[in-house]
């Protein structure tokens, strides 16, 4: 059970066509399955179906119900824009509710396969850097267990920022590391500082702090080390190039203590990479500069200031070892048997978490970029048993077995309750109608396959890393689909402001929107998106002073959990409301003038 696999992996393209190819195919069936219900992702979808819509000659400030949107960079925007279709936004606006139906679920696989593929291909980056940190071998692993993460499998389908800034963040590490720990100075700081460059116009500086501040801090320590890592000390399971490893240190060591003769020939590569990020970073924000008032004060304030939202916990980012599951005894064990060169991936995953702490805003979305790290430390854990001569410990089998019951519990019992919740009520995978997310039939068909599966890669016993993976690979990501299928037809699934827009859409498919309330609070953008036109901001006096004219004039306005329902000025009649969260919108209307 303890033979060591083979160090070589498969040739390099067929790894990365391999990897793509699982992960794309599993997961891009199931894109169109989910409403545009979530937050960061809705602002995103909106943005870029103006852009298409709105300005089709001019996409250089984005804008959001009509307004320039400059808080955020503007590369994701443009990517998602550019994979909807002119037919997809015609027929959003077509009279026939069926045709709209259909334009919306067109629209839904339009914007997410390409966040899907960054994430395949944030995978493959993970790969190598696995192949750059230890072996092939490793990497493979690495990008195996990347993508059956439930961060992978909850982010890596969304239209997010954070999901284009992912793949960059971990090309960025590669780079680095072949930089840092195989001496290729000149790629490594070119290649890193395009990578940042395309990060900073996805989402600012903080790609910066996911992989510069852990692979500096890695160097300097290494440089500072009291003598040069010796072959004796490498652990016996993770085998690299020790010798190349050692010199680099010593190269390191000198360089941050002024060695003679090694500070120099960084000198010349980081400069060219600076102007590189420069390059391809600052053009759009000079343009903003000249031609929205205030534009970068806006982004500043957006991107490093405090915003005045509610501060999370403090402990928040330690949410990664849930969300890292079922790897997390794995990525606990590579931790602490990470050495040399595999320190820098542990450096590279919990670094930046720790330094983002500091910042009041922890969202979970945030910690996705170090999946690819994380993934290599996980892997690390993995190889580490896999190649250990003695005999295992009590830990050992622990770790494996406890990974085996984690696979019974995501494909067996998961389809098991999702199908008999009608028996034993859970209203978390129930529908809104109080259905199971599965008929029984799928749910005992399901239960028995992944059944299957998991006692063919329990009989794997000589290969055993082969098969714990590759079960793992098909327990998630049915899993996956089992519970998207499920998750798109409950409460939190569902687009609450679609049932309001379809109202519109049938009393008044011509109206104007506006939305208005005395605190400001803006309906959500997913509103717009079903309505394909600008929901426009006005205040309560703008409100009041809207006469009739030629199309019906909408409004929707908020009404506060426990508060009044909203007061709209003489002449508006109420149209319809909707709940979202603990909310109610009202949509009032002002008739066309005859």
């Amino acid at each position: 059970m303890s033979q060591p696999p083979p160090q070589q992996g498969p040739p390099r393209i067929l790894a990365w066509i391999g990897i793509v190819v699982v992960f794309f195919a599993a997961v891009a069936p199931t894109l169109s399955w989910l409403e545009f219900s979530g937050g960061m992702e809705n602002l995103n979808i909106a943005t870029a179906l103006e852009l298409r819509r709105d300005h089709p000659g001019d996409w250089l400030i984005p804008t959001l119900e009509g307004e320039p949107r400059v808080k955020k960079p503007p590369l994701t925007a443009w990517i998602t824009a550019a994979a909807i279709r002119p037919r997809t936004v015609a027929d959003l606006s077509s009279r026939d509710p069926a045709v709209r139906d259909a334009a919306a679920d067109a629209l839904a696989w339009e914007v997410r396969w390409p966040s899907l593929l960054a994430a395949c291909l944030m995978l493959v980056a993970t790969y190598e850097l696995g192949r750059a940190i230890a072996d092939p071998s490793t990497g493979l692993v690495a990008a195996f267990i990347g993508g059956t993460t439930l961060m992978f499998l909850k982010f890596g389908r969304s239209a997010m920022i954070d999901v284009h800034l992912g793949l960059w963040v971990v090309v960025a590490n590669v780079f680095l590391a072949h930089a840092i720990l195989r001496g290729r100075r000149w790629t490594g700081c070119l290649g890193t500082g395009a990578a940042m460059g395309i990060a900073f116009l996805l989402k600012g500086p903080v790609g910066w702090v996911q992989c510069l501040v852990p692979a500096l801090v890695y160097a300097v320590a290494v440089a500072l080390h009291k003598r040069p890592p010796r072959k004796q000390d490498m652990r016996r399971g993770f085998p690299i190039d020790e010798v190349q490893r050692d010199e680099t240190a010593v190269h390191l060591r000198s360089a941050v203590t002024g060695g003679r003769g090694n500070v120099v020939p960084w000198i010349a590569p980081v400069l060219v990479a600076a102007l590189l990020l420069c390059a391809i970073a600052l053009p759009w924000f000079i343009y903003i500069a000249k031609h929205v008032p205030a534009g970068l004060d806006t982004w500043k304030h957006e991107a490093v200031e405090e915003r005045g939202e509610k501060p999370s916990s403090i402990f928040g980012y330690l949410a990664l070892l849930p969300y890292i599951l079922p790897w997390t005894i794995s990525f606990i064990g590579g931790l602490i048997n990470a050495r040399r060169a595999t320190a820098l991936a542990a450096v590279m995953a919990v670094l930046p978490l720790v330094v983002m702490s500091f910042y009041k805003d922890r969202k979970e979305r945030y910690m996705y970029p170090m999946t690819g790290a994380a993934a290599v430390v996980a892997a690390g854990g993995i190889m580490t048993l896999a190649r250990k001569r003695e005999p295992w410990t009590g830990l050992d089998h622990a770790a494996v077995v406890q990974h085996w019951v984690l696979l019974v519990a995501f494909g067996l019992l998961l389809p098991a309750a999702a199908a008999a919740t009608s028996a034993i009520p859970v209203r978390e995978i129930q529908t809104v109608d109080g259905t199971p997310w599965l008929t029984r039939q799928w749910g005992a068909g399901l239960t028995v396959a992944m059944g299957l599966v998991i006692a063919g890669g329990l009989l794997i016993r000589r290969r055993w890393p082969l098969g714990l993976v590759g079960t793992t690979v098909v327990v998630m990501l049915v899993a996956h689909a089992v519970a998207i299928h499920g998750y798109a037809r409950t409460e939190n699934g569902l687009s609450p402001m679609r049932p309001l827009a379809r109202a519109i859409w049938a009393a008044h498919p011509d109206a104007r929107m506006y939305n208005a309330h005395p605190r400001g609070k803006r309906a959500s953008v997913d509103l717009s998106i079903y309505m394909n036109r600008v929901t426009e901001w006005v205040s309560m006096e703008e409100l009041a002073a809207l006469k009739p004219g030629p199309r019906t004039k909408v409004v929707v306005m908020l009404q506060d959990p426990n508060g009044p329902p909203p007061a709209p000025p003489a002449g508006w009649r109420f149209l319809e409301k909707v709940r979202r969260d603990k909310d109610h919108w009202w949509a009032f209307a002002l008739d066309a003038a005859r």
